[in-house]
C-alpha cells in the first residue's frame, strides 16, 4: 500500500514561520478554488433563502478582509479609492452581487490578485515581526493591538469559515439537503 503523504513547506520565497503561515494561506485558497470554481452566475447571485447572503459576495468578501488587514491595517494607511473599489471593500453584503456581473473565475482571480498583493506586502516582515503588535481603532472607538501572527491565523481561519458556508449553500442550491 501506498502512503500519500501530507506535509507543509514554507511558500517560496519565504523562510521560517512566516513562510508556513503563508503556505496555509495559500492552502486555504486553494480549497475555496475547488469549491467555487463550477459555480455559475446564477448561483453565485443567488439567496439560498431569506437572508442568505450571495455566494458571489462571500467569495469577494475574502478579499475584502485580506485587503483590510494586510494592505491597510499591517501597512499602517488606508487604501486608495481605487484600491478600495478593486477589494469592494464595504460592499460585498451591501450590493447585489448581480450588479457585479463577474464568473467564479473572476473572483477567484480578483482575489487572487489581492493575494499576490499580500504576499509582496508580507516579504517585508520576517519571523521577528509575527509577534509584532499593529494598532487600530474599531468604529466604536475601541483600541485594538494585534499581532501579525494572529492577523495570519485570523485570515486562514475566516477563509475556512466562509469556504465551509459557501459549501453549505452550493449544496442547497444544487437541491441537497444541509
Amino acid at each position: 500500500m501506498e502512503v500519500e503523504k501530507r506535509t507543509l513547506n514554507p511558500f517560496s520565497g519565504f523562510s521560517g514561520e512566516l513562510g508556513f503561515y503563508v503556505s496555509a494561506l495559500e492552502i486555504a485558497r486553494e480549497r475555496l478554488r475547488k469549491t467555487a470554481a463550477d459555480l455559475s452566475f446564477e448561483e453565485l447571485s443567488a439567496r439560498a433563502f431569506p437572508g442568505a447572503h450571495q455566494i458571489g459576495n462571500l467569495i469577494l468578501h475574502l478579499g475584502e478582509a485580506e485587503a483590510s488587514w494586510i494592505h491597510s491595517r499591517l501597512v499602517g494607511k488606508e487604501l486608495s479609492d481605487d484600491e478600495k473599489k478593486f477589494a469592494h471593500l464595504y460592499d460585498t453584503t451591501e450590493r447585489d452581487y448581480a450588479e457585479k456581473a463577474y464568473s467564479a473565475a473572476e473572483c477567484l482571480e480578483r482575489i487572487d490578485r489581492i493575494s499576490q498583493k499580500s504576499r509582496r506586502v508580507l516579504a517585508n516582515f520576517t519571523d521577528v515581526d509575527l509577534d509584532k503588535l499593529f494598532a487600530y481603532e474599531t468604529d466604536d472607538n475601541r483600541k485594538i493591538e494585534v499581532s501579525l501572527r494572529r492577523v495570519l491565523t485570523d485570515l486562514a481561519d475566516h477563509e475556512a469559515v466562509h469556504r465551509g458556508q459557501i459549501s453549505m449553500l452550493k449544496r442547497i442550491l444544487r437541491g441537497g439537503e444541509i
